[in-house]
């Protein structure tokens, strides 16, 4: 008995892998426009939001912006955008601080989706802004040097570093037990986001002709939203005192009187209030935060 094969059954398979090809091709296709479309949608965005931030800074260059989530379209369609960020390098304040990096994160932007196509984007209500200025040593060491004091001619290679609150007012290689284990209780309960902040300012010195090795150890505070450096103590070396030497106490007196050094960033952007200061390897820095406010209004 021959058994005979339907010649049009075969033919089912290839046809089904055809149109799932061609319907994957059409997802690639789909997803690609909506990556693009996402991807022009923010690029148009961040651009009127650096125009503004570029104005509001009076900056010579458009700011960094950086919309943040997933989804650009999904935020634009809501009109409202999680998290922004705006940074500006090489903003001057005055003759002395030339170089401020500003960094805003805005959370909660309010911006119609009619008027950022439209080009007509205006104000910009914020819900939260938290910003920051930063200060870097090129500007702490001119700002040393306004303080002309006739100990000191020159300062360089000037570096900035973190230290507990607790080293900054007392050298840890000269504490009794108990003051160590009082100086660790009292660092666990330090803040990062404080009025205070502990501090090393190290730098070469011209002392008297004599090049110096010279580190200062003090606390940074804020006070009437300025970040002011006051050393507590020194750390010297150079050919004549060889290392951890020290001066006499009425020089060092007034080595430490030469070191203290006030920085005003000036106002914090989008009226932001000056509430903490915070230390970080090269530069020092004040922070705030401010609710509800109108950007580029």
């Amino acid at each position: 008995m021959t058994t005979t094969t339907d010649p049009g059954t075969p033919r089912a398979k290839p046809r089904r892998r055809r149109r799932t090809r061609r319907l994957v091709i059409t997802l690639v296709v789909v997803l690609g426009l909506l990556v693009v479309a996402d991807f022009g949608a923010a690029a148009m965005f961040e651009y009127q939001v650096s125009k503004r931030a570029r104005e509001q800074f009076s900056l010579t260059d458009d700011p960094s912006v950086k919309v943040h989530g997933i989804s650009f379209l999904t935020q634009a369609i809501s009109g409202e955008y999680d998290h922004v960020a705006i940074d500006a390098k090489g903003v001057p304040v005055q003759d002395t601080l030339r170089d401020l990096e500003v960094h805003v994160d805005l959370m909660g932007v309010i911006a119609p989706l009619g008027d950022l196509v439209s080009g007509e984007l205006r104000g910009v209500r914020v819900r939260e802004v938290e910003g920051q200025v930063r200060v870097k040593a090129s500007d702490v060491t001119r700002a040393l040097l306004e303080n002309e004091n006739p100990l000191i001619s020159s300062i360089t290679n000037l570096t900035i570093d973190p230290i507990s609150e607790q080293d900054a007012l007392t050298n840890p290689d000269e504490r009794t037990d108990e003051e160590q284990a009082a100086a660790e209780r009292a660092e666990e309960l330090e803040n990062e986001d404080d009025t205070m902040a502990g501090a090393r300012l190290c730098a070469t010195v011209d002392l008297g002709g004599e090049e110096t090795d010279l580190c200062a150890f003090g606390l940074i505070t804020l006070v009437d939203a300025k970040a002011s450096f006051a050393p507590a103590r020194l750390e010297l070396s150079n050919s004549v005192l060889g290392d951890g030497g020290r001066f006499p106490e009425v020089i060092e007196a007034q080595l430490l009187e030469a070191l203290k050094v006030t920085l005003d960033p000036g106002e914090l952007p989008f009226t932001v209030t000056p509430t903490a200061v915070s230390v970080e390897p090269g530069v020092l820095s004040v922070k705030g935060k401010a609710w509800d406010v109108l950007f580029g209004g």
